[in-house]
C-alpha cells in the first residue's frame, strides 16, 4: 500500500506547522508549502524527517492559480497521490478600514478565498483517482499566539 500524502498550505509556521506536524506523526508525508519563510519551512521538513515521514517544501503564493498548478505538479512528481489538503494558507493588511486600497484587498481575497476553491479542484481532481480524501479549510489571525 502506497504511502498517504498530507498538503498543508502555509504549514511553514503557525497552526499550519502543527498540522503539519500531527499529520507526520499519525504516518502521512507531507508537502510543505510556504510563499515567504523558506527557513522556516525547510525547519519544518527536518522535524518531519525526524519523525521518519517524508517531506517535500514547495514555494507557491497560493493566492495565484498558476501557482497553485505548479504546487500540485511538484505533488504528483514526487508522490504520485494526495489524500489530505488542509487549506489553511492565509493573509490580510492589517490598516485601518479608510486605509484599505483595492491590491490590498485583492491580495487578502486571492490568498483567504480563491486560494480556497482552486486547491479544493486541485486535490479533488487527484484524491478521486484514490477512492476518495479530506479537504479542511481553515484560518486564523491568532496563528502567533499559539
Amino acid at each position: 500500500m502506497e504511502q498517504k500524502v498530507a498538503l498543508v498550505t502555509g504549514s511553514s509556521r503557525g497552526i499550519g506547522r502543527l498540522i503539519a506536524l500531527k499529520l507526520a506523526e499519525r504516518g502521512y508525508n507531507i508537502v510543505i508549502n510556504y510563499a515567504r519563510s523558506k527557513t522556516a519551512a525547510l525547519e519544518v521538513a527536518k522535524e518531519i524527517e525526524a519523525i521518519g515521514q517524508k517531506a517535500l517544501v514547495v514555494k507557491a503564493n497560493v493566492g495565484k492559480k498558476d501557482k497553485i498548478e505548479e504546487l500540485f505538479q511538484k505533488i504528483d512528481e514526487e508522490f504520485g497521490r494526495l489524500d489530505i489538503l488542509v487549506n489553511n494558507a492565509a493573509s490580510g493588511v492589517l490598516r485601518p478600514l479608510m486605509e484599505l486600497e483595492e491590491s490590498h484587498w485583492d491580495w487578502t481575497m486571492d490568498i483567504n478565498s480563491k486560494a480556497l476553491l482552486f486547491c479544493a479542484q486541485e486535490a479533488a481532481k487527484r484524491m478521486e483517482k484514490n477512492g476518495g480524501g479530506h479537504i479542511v479549510s481553515l484560518s486564523s489571525l491568532g496563528q502567533s499566539v499559539i
